[in-house]
């Protein structure tokens, strides 16, 4: 969507070392799916060459900060999937 009348958010990656990525705007609808948070972390973790990082994105009366990769094992017995 390059719609220029539509709502942005500001995203930005922030590291333990206190460096920070340079911010990116998006649209506002990225809040709506998980998905498309994720790829926006992804892109911005790419960019600095990390694989670990907190997510911030405000805007649009929103803020959300979310530690990247969203699970660290630090248990080989553990993994991503639901354990019922």
């Amino acid at each position: 969507m390059n719609d220029p009348f539509s709502i942005k958010v500001w995203c930005q990656m922030f590291f333990d070392d206190g460096s920070v990525t340079q911010g990116l705007r998006v649209d506002a609808s990225v809040l709506d799916d998980d998905k498309d948070i994720d790829n926006v972390a992804e892109k911005l973790l790419d960019s600095v060459n990390r694989n670990t990082g907190f997510l911030l994105i405000w805007g649009a009366g929103n803020v959300l900060f979310l530690k990247y990769p969203r699970f660290i094992s630090s248990s080989p017995m553990e993994s991503n999937s639901l354990v019922s």
